[in-house]
């Protein structure tokens, strides 16, 4: 494909390529904080480290895809992840959001550390070292 095909064809307008080197440094930053969190082990800790493993996925998103929400980049990059992987990013969002707006949410540690894993895996499709 070349460079004016990709501009001006429907893919071109959904997928943007790869994550860019700032991205990367940035997303690297904040999975620390991940795994800082993980360590602690405590339910408020795990929510704040699914919440910002989330955040590291949509910051990877915002360079590759369109879309004024997460979702709608998700769905935009959908050809950069295998269908199973693709689905528990959505997953994991989901419980995310869970968390985010539902007073009194307590999801068991396993859901909260198996989502964060899953979106550590796709981060790690993208190319990225998390």
């Amino acid at each position: 494909m070349g460079f004016f095909d990709f501009l001006f064809s429907s893919a071109g307008a959904a997928s943007r390529g790869s994550v860019s080197q700032e991205t990367e440094k940035k997303i690297s930053y904040d999975w620390d904080t991940v795994r800082a969190l993980l360590l602690k082990r405590g339910p408020s800790d795990l929510k704040q480290a699914l919440i910002t493993a989330d955040r590291c996925m949509d910051t990877a998103l915002r360079d590759i895809a369109v879309g004024e929400t997460m979702g709608e980049r998700l769905k935009n990059s959908r050809d950069k992840f295998d269908p199973i992987t693709y689905q528990k990013i959505w997953e994991a969002h989901k419980l995310r959001n869970n968390i985010s707006h539902e007073a009194g949410f307590e999801p068991p540690h396993f859901m909260v550390t198996e989502a964060i894993n899953n979106l550590q895996r796709a981060l790690q499709t993208l190319g990225l070292r998390v």
